[in-house]
């Protein structure tokens, strides 16, 4: 479950039709594999920074089909991305807030009581 700093419950992905045409480029069993490992991920640890998890080189890795979906742009890939995180956080039982700070690209995901 994903939360607001001031604690509303997100249910749906940001900018969520540019999400959905672009799950239409990526095959489900990608999907499912990026899903997995970032669930994975996700129950390793409380705090979690979006651009720290796939690392930059997605060549050879899981992410790849991000890249490859997004017409190997990288600031479309990591976007969407991005995108895909937050519906795992969405989805995800535990309760998660995000915030954005100057350390780092992307959301900082942090686990609530």
């Amino acid at each position: 479950m994903l939360f607001s700093v001031e604690g509303m419950q997100i249910t749906e992905v940001a900018h969520k039709q540019e999400f959905h045409q672009r799950m239409k480029s990526l095959p489900n069993v990608d999907y499912q594999a990026i899903v997995d490992e970032l669930n994975r991920v996700i129950n390793c640890g409380d705090v979690h920074t979006s651009s720290w998890i796939p690392g930059h080189d997605w060549r050879g890795t899981l992410y790849e089909p991000i890249w490859l979906a997004c017409r190997k742009n990288d600031e479309v890939a990591a976007k969407f991305y991005g995108q895909i995180l937050y519906k795992v956080m969405i989805d995800h039982p535990a309760k998660w807030s995000f915030g954005d700070y100057p350390h780092a690209k992307g959301k900082t995901y942090f686990k609530i009581d």
